[in-house]
């Protein structure tokens, strides 16, 4: 249960379920890879490209996560635009693993797209792990690890988020719900998605 668990594997926990699972207006990852086919005539790598930019554009100008009733509780303290951006970037990476195919309930992927979501940070702590990038995919490199190990690595990189979240500043968000909101800095977060993009499309 999430309650027996520390902070940092309960936020990934969170973050992964709501990125794929969707919670209010905020659709889930395979909505969205299926919207983008849709509109792309069922062309895989079009349908990634549409994903991307529309991601880049919805950190440049929403993407904003404040507290409403109804949602389930999520006890994290972190400012609330800083949720909704890594939200909104493990999303945009579990569409990208879901529309090339792979499995979005299978651990490896999800700690995959976590580690492109923290970009460089994440791949230096895969790295730490003991995982040899050089000559291996990130995936394959996964899977070679024992289960616990891995599991390691899923708390590193909470406690990383973690780090990240409180170095913005801090704000107790208690139920996590995406809204329409103003810009929670444009160009910055706009860049950060862009780079998720980038490790997600290298990498899954």
């Amino acid at each position: 249960m999430a309650s027996s668990r520390g902070l940092p594997d309960t936020l990934v926990d969170e973050l992964w379920r709501r990125a794929v699972g969707g919670i209010g207006p905020f659709s889930g990852a395979p909505a969205v890879a299926d919207d983008a086919l849709a509109a792309t005539d069922d062309d895989v790598e079009a349908a990634v490209r549409r994903v991307v930019g529309a991601h880049v554009r919805l950190a440049a100008s929403s993407g904003l996560l404040t507290s409403l009733g109804g949602a389930a509780t999520l006890v994290v303290t972190a400012p609330a635009g800083t949720t909704g951006l890594y939200l909104l970037g493990t999303r945009l990476a579990a569409t990208i693993a879901h529309l090339r195919g792979r499995d979005l309930a299978d651990p490896v992927v999800r700690t995959a797209a976590l580690v492109c979501v923290l970009g460089a940070d994440g791949v230096e702590l895969a790295e730490r792990t003991g995982l040899d990038l050089v000559n291996a995919s990130l995936l394959h490199g996964l899977r070679r690890l024992p289960p616990e190990v891995r599991a390691q690595l899923d708390t590193r990189i909470g406690f990383r988020l973690t780090s990240r979240f409180t170095r913005r500043g801090a704000l107790n968000v208690t139920k996590l719900i995406p809204v329409v909101a103003g810009p929670i800095g444009a160009g910055a977060d706009a860049m950060a998605m862009r780079t998720v993009a980038t490790f997600a499309q290298a990498h899954l």
